[in-house]
């Protein structure tokens, strides 16, 4: 006995040292479920490399970038044109290509037409563009170790094409092209896998990615009862991860017990929940790796998670605190930029909560910077910008003129040549042939297809601030378009030409227009504070985050819930900072107190609300037996599948809710309360309503409010199969005796002026 319970003690005591290395691997099995999740979890030692599956697919070789969404036309004799591609976090081979699909005109002439590519402005190759493969033509060229680096990469495609020996003859050949196709694409050769010591330097990847194929990889844990600050914290972190991928994918919510079921491909995890809070295999997880926080502690520990029967190593990053409350105050650690960027290691506690700058107050400030844009060179080789995509927020609603105020500077010989050229036609007023189209310079900026130019001749004589000059470019009636969606997409265009006649071969590159990224979208507007979906997500967001919104969220939630609430949430929060409050039933006196203080948000079936049971006869839309019933609004209830409706808080009439709701309830979709082209519909639909529904063939209508449709309704039954209205009794004596007595008037006048006329 004795002999037995000293190696018992000497094997907890090796596993007490190897928790401490860091090194030690626990094998845990999800309780209760029948053919669960095996994982084994292995925290990582401090300073030491470890190695997990990257966000490329095992299942193909290497990485494919597509970076053109349409078809690249480069024309005249000399012009260029940048993309961006990406290369993903991942071990990498050494053969990385760039392959491109060309077609050029047939006349350009070989010996002197060439297509140069650069990478970061390094040039990479160049290439002559024979005559015999015109129609189509496959280009590879290799890529070195530092166009493959991970991150963004510039690439240029600088074209020379002349389609005659004497350049003078017409170098504005619209038979001088060259079209490099969609199919066009940069190979990287990566691998399924990467290596990393420091992982909280690279937060947020794995679990979000941005610019890679599917952006988001990882999926956000909670327990099983999370409580509302747990909820309210980890929809503000989703959010947060939300907005930093290019398309504002979704992070997907699911609870522990869910996560434990071997469903789905592995993924990364963030796992975050007070140490208690825990009931299966991530209570087994915390408790194997001797993860303990004190006090307003909160730890953040990365482990691998390996699982059985699946290929690769995930990362699983746990949050872990004694009270929820410590998460929610010390999450600013993940969420803000500035102190994100602080983080270091694998293992760390944060003791106390770091104090940033609250900039939720300050204006929402559009640039050209904030849409993605890096400054603006256009000379005579690149005279045009790629498309900017530019949104407006569709929570503002527009109360002014809208503009685009530019900040541009322009080349010192540009200048010179506007001058020049004035003054010659000042003394001589010449007329020669071509003066006229190669000396007038001017900027043009073309919004959602409709061109705006403003004259550098006219600019330069206005008033400047050194050598910046300031433009106003109207966006009213581009924002006002109903087909727009306040969406704008905008393309910068130099109209520099050669003032010497084309025979001097000069490229003027010392000729140039410069458009600052700080260029700012005046668009005066204010915050809906209306019950109608017209701006959306207003009035639940501001400018400055969140105004004063909440979710009310049923006592029981699973994952299909949490990943559409994260979807929600994502709508609300990706472009604001504060974070949403989270009440979760049932509520207590004090709760249902504060809730009065808030917009409210409803998401799924009205039944799991007890708050609500004594309110429904103050339900904008009305239910029998938990179901609605939207038959009454132009609706048929058999084949919608959600609806949605905005009204007066049923809390506070000063405040706005808004319920989002499946309309019939199927096997298998428990928790669902939204669908994504609903969610877009509210975004860019802009249309005033407080009704919408998304029926099974996913196609998404506004109808009738419940309020217009009942004074139709009462106006029908007053006024039967649309007949006129009667005439009151009253009026008709009334009429009769008013003109009997006009009558009697009249005939007198006319004989006293008889009279007087006799008389006279």
């Amino acid at each position: 006995m004795n002999n037995g319970f000293g190696l018992r003690k000497a094997i907890l005591l090796l596993g007490a040292v190897l928790v401490a290395s860091g090194s030690y691997s626990s094998v845990v099995k999800a309780e209760g479920a029948e053919g669960g999740r095996q994982v084994k979890a292995t925290a990582w030692k401090e300073g030491t490399a470890v190695t997990t599956d990257s966000n490329v697919s095992a299942l193909s070789p290497g990485y494919v970038h597509r970076f053109a969404n349409e078809p690249i036309m480069l024309t005249g004799v000399d012009r260029s044109y940048d993309v961006y591609y990406n290369v993903p976090k991942a071990e990498l081979g050494g053969n990385h290509y760039l392959e491109l699909d060309l077609s050029y005109s047939d006349l350009l002439l070989p010996s002197q037409s060439t297509l140069t590519v650069l990478v970061d402005n390094k040039p990479l190759q160049s290439v002559f563009l024979t005559k015999e493969e015109a129609k189509q033509r496959k280009v590879t060229l290799a890529l070195g170790a530092d166009e493959a680096k991970p991150g963004f990469h510039k690439l240029t495609f600088a074209k020379h094409g002349v389609v005659s020996d004497d350049f003078c003859e017409d170098p504005d050949n619209p038979a001088n092209w060259l079209q490099i196709a969609r199919s066009s694409f940069v190979y990287i050769d990566s691998k399924a896998t990467w290596t990393t010591a420091d992982p909280l330097k690279e937060f947020p990847h794995p679990f979000v990615e941005p610019g890679t194929t599917d952006e988001v990889y990882g999926v956000i844990v909670v327990p099983d009862a999370p409580s509302s600050e747990l909820l309210s914290s980890a929809l503000e972190l989703a959010a947060r991860l939300s907005s930093l991928t290019a398309a504002k994918k979704p992070v997907p919510m699911m609870t522990e017990s869910e996560w434990a079921k071997a469903d789905g491909k592995p993924a990364h995890v963030i796992a975050m929940g007070s140490v208690g809070a825990w009931t299966g295999p991530v209570k087994k997880i915390v408790e194997e790796n001797g993860v303990r926080t004190e006090s307003e502690e909160l730890a953040l520990d990365y482990m691998s998670l390996e699982e059985a029967g699946e290929n690769g190593t995930k990362q699983m990053l746990l949050l872990s605190a004694a009270k929820d409350e410590a998460i929610a105050e010390k999450l600013r650690v993940l969420t803000n930029p500035k102190l994100a960027e602080q983080l270091t290691g694998s293992h760390l506690v944060i003791k106390q909560t770091p104090v940033v700058a609250d900039e939720g107050d300050e204006p929402k400030k559009l640039t050209l910077a904030s849409f993605g844009s890096e400054h603006l060179l256009l000379n005579e080789t690149k005279p045009e910008s790629g498309k900017l995509n530019v949104t407006v927020p569709s929570y503002w609603k527009l109360t002014g003129e809208s503009s685009l105020d530019l900040k541009l500077k322009i080349s010192p010989l540009l200048i010179a040549d506007i001058g020049e050229k004035t003054e010659r036609k000042t003394e001589k007023k010449t007329k020669e042939a071509g003066a006229d189209r190669y000396g007038k310079y001017g900027l043009t900026v073309t919004v959602n297809g409709i061109p705006h130019t403003v004259s550098l001749q006219e600019l330069t004589k206005t008033k400047h601030q050194g050598d910046t000059y300031r433009v106003s470019i109207p966006l009213t009636s581009a924002l006002q378009d109903k087909d727009s969606s306040g969406a704008l997409d905008i393309v910068f265009t130099a109209n520099i030409g050669r003032t010497e006649g084309p025979c001097t071969g000069d490229t003027n590159n010392g000729r140039w227009i410069f458009i600052d990224k700080a260029s700012t979208f005046h668009v005066p507007h204010e915050m809906s504070k209306d019950s109608s979906f017209q701006h959306w997500p207003a009035p639940f967001v501001s400018d400055q985050g969140a105004e004063r919104t909440a979710i009310l969220v049923p006592q029981q939630v699973n994952g299909t819930f949490l990943s559409q609430l994260s979807r929600l949430a994502g709508d609300l929060a990706s472009d604001t900072s504060r974070r949403i409050a989270v009440f979760r039933e049932p509520l207590d006196d004090q709760a249902l107190k504060q809730l009065k203080d808030y917009h409210v948000l409803v998401p799924g079936d009205l039944g799991q609300f007890p708050s609500l049971q004594k309110l429904r006869d103050k339900l904008l839309l009305p239910t029998d037996n938990d179901r609605l019933q939207l038959g009454k609004y132009n609706a048929i209830n058999e084949t919608t599948d959600y609806a949605a409706w905005i009204q007066p808080s049923v809390w506070n009439e000063n405040r706005v809710m808004a319920v989002f709701q499946k309309v019939n309830v199927a096997g298998g979709e428990q928790g669902s309360f939204v669908h994504p082209n609903l969610l877009q519909y509210l975004k860019n639909a802009k249309k005033p309503g407080q009704v919408v529904i998304m029926n099974k063939a996913k196609a998404v209508f506004a109808v009738a409010a419940p309020s217009d449709s009942q004074t139709a309704q009462e106006g029908n039954a007053s006024n039967p199969a649309g007949k006129a209205p009667g005439i009151p009794v009253w009026l008709m004596v009334l009429i009769p005796v008013l003109l009997i007595g006009l009558l009697i008037v009249f005939i007198r006048v006319r004989r006293k002026e008889k009279r007087d006329a006799g008389k006279q």
